[in-house]
């Protein structure tokens, strides 16, 4: 966990229920602009479904400490950035200068070596002030952000982490940065902090694929833009085998778009089927629907095959 005091870049993080399941993801940035910087004011960057709620959570902390805490998602607007040419500028978001940095309050996307930059800018600013020169950018739908994290298999919000049920190391926490291991007590650390050392996670949220029972499994991962994701897939579904007679799940889905999404599934059967093994996966309300998981090529092959 880097100290932001000092300000610069932000860093990505989770509250934790006392038995260390996920109550709220979030982005922390420092505020790097203002009189006598630096000074001790964070934005906090957290699902909007749940916003209220999570002030509720931090006001449950401050006691009498003279801290004061807002709402000012009417002011502010988040930007994910993407390309080449962020890495091009010779700008290191990390630093505190205003001319070394492509936004006053942001992060390189932490999560993924390459995913991107995250800004937050006022309402009336213009983001193609704060682009590289040197590339050329495009702004696209938000739905587009939300098919490439899917492609990445990265979790975000309550659809795919659900509030005081999913475990951080379950959800990947651990290999996006999330949990820093060296850190001393904070709320919903003895269960993680133990399954980290027993090196035992036998789920984990992996990308998965849609299609039907009469088509062959793809092999490579791909969006059909065209297809519409079904709606019998809601968070939290059940995913079982196709010839399996146990009444043990394999998994349950996240969220998806198109014919994509993620699932929490068991990682002995994502391996099982990778490997060439004759399994197929469905769910119990349209055994015609197949899902078919992959596992991101950024976990690299020692978290593939631990």
């Amino acid at each position: 966990m880097p100290k932001i005091t000092p300000g610069g870049d932000g860093f990505y993080a989770a509250f934790l229920t006392p038995p260390g399941r996920i109550l709220h993801d979030t982005f922390i940035y420092p505020v790097n602009v203002g009189v006598n910087f630096p000074h001790p004011k964070f934005m906090i960057d957290c699902p909007s479904n749940n916003k209220d709620l999570f002030i509720r959570h931090i006001k449950r902390y401050l006691l009498r400490s003279k801290i004061k805490v807002r709402d000012c998602s009417e002011e502010y607007d988040l930007w994910n950035i993407w390309g080449a040419a962020l890495n091009s500028e010779g700008l290191d978001p990390a630093l505190v200068q205003k001319e070394k940095r492509f936004s006053d309050i942001g992060c390189t996307d932490p999560r993924v070596p390459g995913f991107g930059y995250r800004a937050i800018l006022k309402k009336e600013s213009n983001v193609n002030l704060i682009l590289p020169k040197s590339g050329q950018f495009q702004e696209l739908d938000s739905s587009e952000y939300t098919i490439r994290r899917m492609l990445f298999g990265l979790p975000e919000g309550t659809d795919d982490l659900w509030p005081e049920v999913s475990l951080p190391l379950e959800s990947n926490f651990d290999y996006m940065n999330g949990v820093d291991f060296r850190k001393g007590c904070y709320v919903g650390q003895e269960l993680t902090i133990r399954t980290y050392h027993t090196g035992v996670v036998r789920k984990r949220i992996v990308p998965v694929q849609i299609y039907k029972e009469d088509e062959p499994a793809p092999s490579v991962q791909s969006v059909d833009r065209n297809q519409t994701f079904p709606s019998v897939l809601l968070p939290q579904t059940d995913i079982k085998l196709v010839q399996g007679t146990s009444k043990r799940g394999i998994g349950k889905m996240c969220s998806g778009i198109h014919n994509i999404g993620l699932a929490l599934m068991r990682l002995e059967h994502v391996k099982s089927f990778i490997e060439g093994q004759d399994l197929a996966f469905t769910i119990p309300k349209d055994s015609s629907i197949r899902i078919r998981p992959f596992l991101p090529e950024w976990w690299g092959e020692d978290r593939k095959n631990p």
